[in-house]
C-alpha cells in the first residue's frame, strides 16, 4: 500500500510533535504503510528518544518494514542498559527480521533476560524459518546446557529452546533431545 507523498510527509511532521500519543500513532502508521523512506526517519527516532513508548513505537514501525538497515540500531539499544527495564519490546521487533545470525545472542536473553525478554527471544528464535549449522547449534546448546546448571526459574524453558534448537537442525536424532 502506498500513500501520496503528502500523506506520508504529514506522518513524518506528526513524529516532530509535542503531542505523544500523535508521535507513537505516527510512527506505527509509518511501518503500516510499508514506505521505506521512513526507515533513516524511524532509526533516529528509536536511537534518539529517551521516552520507552516512543522508542516501542518506532522498533514495531521498523519491525514492520523489516529493513536490514534497522537491524543494527534495534540490537544496540537491546545491549544498552539505558533500556535494561524496557527490552520486551525491542526484542519483538526482531521478529521483522532474518535473525539467523543472532542466534547466539538470542539465546543469552533468553538465559539472562527477564520473563518478558526471554520469552520473547524464545518467539524470535522459534521465528526462525532456516536450518542452523552443527557449529551454532553446539555453541547454543553449551550456553543453554551451562544455565540450567545455574537456574532452576527457566528449566523448562531452557530446555524446550534446546529440543528447538535441535528441531532447527535436520541431522539430529531424538537421543540428542532433552527429556522434561
Amino acid at each position: 500500500m502506498t500513500l501520496s507523498s503528502t500523506q506520508y510527509q504529514k506522518y513524518v511532521d506528526q513524529l516532530h510533535s509535542d503531542n505523544r500519543d500523535l508521535v507513537i500513532k505516527a510512527a506505527h502508521a509509518l511501518g503500516d504503510i510499508g514506505d521505506h523512506r521512513a526507515v533513516p526517519i524511524l532509526i533516529e527516532m528509536l536511537q534518539k528518544t529517551n521516552e520507552p513508548a516512543i522508542r516501542n513505537a518506532a522498533a514495531v514501525g521498523l519491525r514492520e518494514l523489516g529493513d536490514e538497515r534497522a537491524l543494527y540500531p534495534i540490537v544496540s539499544l537491546i545491549n544498552d542498559p539505558k533500556t535494561a527495564n524496557n527490552r520486551g519490546t525491542l526484542v519483538y521487533a526482531l521478529e521483522g527480521f532474518n535473525c539467523l545470525r543472532l542466534l547466539p545472542f538470542l539465546v543469552e536473553l533468553v538465559i539472562t533476560g527477564n520473563f518478558e525478554v526471554s520469552h520473547q527471544a524464545f518467539s524470535v528464535i522459534e521465528s526462525i524459518d532456516v536450518e542452523i549449522d552443527s557449529e551454532t547449534l553446539n555453541i547454543c546448546v553449551q550456553k543453554l546446557k551451562n544455565a540450567l546448571l545455574d537456574d532452576d526459574v527457566k528449566t523448562d524453558l531452557l530446555k524446550d529452546l534446546i529440543n528447538l534448537l535441535y528441531e532447527m537442525h535436520t541431522t539430529t536424532t531424538n537421543s540428542d533431545k532433552v527429556e522434561d
